[in-house]
């Protein structure tokens, strides 16, 4: 079996108008949104965003995070969609409890005679280990194309869940988002093509050569029953490479915290980090990058710039120079950043906050 990622981005005159539509959400949120990245990178050197870089980067410090994941609701309104993710473990209960949850899901997608299939670390995890992975953040399930109002009235089989949110593009469903207990889970609609089939995940398409969910097979875990793709074992050495029987070495080893919110529209990627001020270091976990530690990003100061008033730190060069070396000579095209010289491993920075912090856990 074949699968590709794609990623969708806008054209570069895009990213300037969907930064300032979604400032003007965090900012009516009285959020303290710092530039950072190659977005701050792009704007002290050359005065605007770097023409390749389609994703716009701001630090929020730790105690405004709560305030940043519940704008959920305001930027979907906004015609954004988003992302929420957390970085840790979760405990035995929690772990149950998702695995219940997840049943539930699927028990009342088959009594509406909804098909669908585990997707993505959720099939993963329970296949491979027969449990949930500690580090789980989401759950995924895939389910059939439908228009938008089948996927509403597939949202309402969850009138009960905390949180419902649907994507819809051009007519048609991206997926559904549910939150409950603790848990996101997402239902991505599972679309063909010219005899090629894809789900939809923010800015990225998953595309597969197979029907995922033609005539599906069982998995029993515990006491519940799941459905999973046919070809369960090929997806996930296509998705995951030769190795996907083999766990992987963990991240973390206990505590769960915040650490991005991202909102995507017309092609563009907005990332609300969250950082942890631990003296006079920072600390944060990027988006499927490593964790990284600097200085310079407080105190701050607006500044005019190509997407309205930004907020700068007022000593960009410290985490410039520490993250692109050569930051100060112009390139036409993405050169890299250096290897940080304060890369700090997930575990021991988890544990450095949480020791720290001793009211993170208010933030979850």
């Amino acid at each position: 079996m074949n699968y590709q990622l794609n990623k969708i981005y806008s054209e570069y005159a895009s990213v300037h108008q969907v930064c300032r539509e979604a400032l003007a959400v965090s900012d009516a949120a009285d959020i303290h949104s710092i530039l950072i990245g190659g977005s701050l990178l792009g704007m002290v050197r050359d005065k605007d965003f770097l023409p390749w870089d389609k994703d716009v980067d701001f630090c929020v410090y730790q105690d405004q995070a709560g305030e940043v994941f519940s704008l959920e609701a305001n930027f979907r309104e906004a015609g954004f969609e988003c992302r929420k993710h957390y970085v840790g473990v979760r405990t035995e209960q929690q772990l149950a409890s998702g695995l219940a949850l997840l049943h539930a899901i699927a028990e009342r997608l088959s009594a509406a005679g909804i098909s669908y299939v585990l997707a993505t670390g959720a099939l993963l995890s329970l296949y491979r280990d027969g449990a949930l992975s500690a580090e789980a953040d989401t759950l995924a399930l895939l389910i059939p194309a439908m228009t938008e109002p089948e996927l509403s009235d597939t949202a309402a089989l969850f009138n009960d869940f905390s949180v419902r949110f649907s994507s819809v593009s051009q007519g048609l469903g991206k997926g559904l988002t549910l939150e409950h207990d603790g848990w996101r889970i997402n239902l991505f609609n599972f679309n063909e093509v010219d005899g090629k089939w894809f789900w939809r995940d923010l800015n990225c398409e998953h595309w597969v050569d197979a029907n995922l969910l033609e005539a599906p097979v069982s998995l029993n875990v515990g006491d519940y029953n799941f459905r999973v793709p046919k070809q369960t074992e090929a997806f996930l050495e296509a998705r995951y490479g030769s190795h996907w029987h083999v766990a992987s070495r963990s991240k973390f080893s206990h505590g769960r915290l915040p650490a991005f919110l991202q909102v995507y529209k017309a092609g563009v990627m907005v990332d609300y980090i969250i950082h942890y001020q631990i003296v006079e270091k920072t600390y944060w976990f990027e988006p499927n990058a490593n964790v990284i530690s600097t200085a310079g990003f407080l105190p701050t100061e607006i500044q005019p710039t190509t997407a309205g008033d930004l907020c700068f730190p007022v000593h960009p060069e410290i985490f410039l120079q520490e993250h692109y070396g050569e930051w100060q000579t112009p390139v036409k095209t993405w050169n890299g950043a250096v290897d940080n010289p304060t890369l700090v491993p997930n575990k021991e920075t988890l544990e450095r906050i949480l020791t720290y912090y001793d009211r993170t856990s208010a933030l979850l």
